[in-house]
């Protein structure tokens, strides 16, 4: 049987390529019609609020202020008193206290260490100082940096 009488027109560039299609579409495809798009009812205009609001509103610009920065608030809190020799660091809940060594080298310089030496917890420190105002706080540190430091 030849190509004629089957019914199939002669090969070409296309369909040697691609078997089944004739001028870029299948041979069986049915016809594509453009869809039309439905008329919509007419757009609303009204300037009355949408039926469901937005969840966050937008203040103007007269209302609106600039908002603060929200401080640390361990920043604001007072620290032990300071003892001679000694520094302060806040760890945690709490204060982290360290001793200031200072190790001469060969050559003159002086560098600072500062090795650990205890840690006063937040409710310690705020049993001293229920305990003890003004100068006995301050002996009162001496005493338990004291008795820690060995």
């Amino acid at each position: 049987m030849t190509r004629l009488e089957t019914g199939f027109p002669e090969p070409t560039a296309t369909t040697r390529r691609c078997p089944g299609l004739t001028s870029g579409k299948a041979r069986d495809a049915p016809q594509i019609t453009p869809l039309i798009a439905p008329k919509l009812a007419s757009t609303d205009t009204r300037i009355s609020s949408p039926a469901k609001p937005a969840k966050q509103k937008v203040k103007p610009a007269a209302e609106a202020k600039p908002k603060k920065p929200r401080l640390p608030k361990e920043k604001r809190r007072a620290r032990p008193p300071t003892v001679a020799g000694y520094t302060w660091r806040k760890d945690g809940a709490g204060w982290e206290l360290r001793k200031s060594v200072y190790d001469v080298s060969d050559t003159g310089i002086r560098k600072r260490r500062l090795p650990y030496v205890a840690h006063l917890s937040k409710s310690a420190f705020g049993e001293l100082r229920r305990q003890h105002k003004g100068a006995a706080l301050e002996k009162a540190i001496a005493q338990w940096i004291a008795e820690r430091d060995r």
